[in-house]
């Protein structure tokens, strides 16, 4: 067995900092150019910024729903218990999240965005 020293290259997000890893495992994913690691990660979901540099997951749907807005899901119920500290001291309200990134808002009743109900005229 020998221990040989080698050049190779990993991706991390110019954003975040988070180094590619494909498992969740924390596994650094080795390349031996940049042109193998750039193909790689753009198929696993990260993206190239204008000037190249890549982007993660996260970022990526993080700056997209900044330029495009959220994809929120329908207000639930929290179920906390009040394990959240304002939510013990304040009562459990109402909770949505972002499908595509990891923004969440909260929200009481009385302060509930709501939307103008239907109408129809003449009845």
């Amino acid at each position: 067995m020998s221990i040989d020293h080698t050049r190779c290259y990993v991706v991390t997000c110019d954003t975040c900092r988070t180094t590619f890893d494909e498992t969740g495992a924390d596994y650094v994913v080795h390349f031996d150019t940049p042109d193998e690691a750039i193909g790689y990660i753009t198929e696993h979901g990260w993206t190239l910024t204008d000037s190249g540099e890549p982007r993660c997951l996260r970022c990526t749907a993080r700056i997209g729903c900044d330029r495009d807005g959220h994809d929120f899901s329908l207000w639930h119920p929290c179920a906390c218990n009040g394990r959240i500290p304002d939510h013990a001291l304040y009562g459990c309200g109402l909770l949505r999240f972002c499908f595509a990134c990891d923004h969440h808002e909260t929200a009481t009743l009385a302060t509930l965005p709501t939307t103008a109900e239907p109408h129809t005229f003449g009845r």
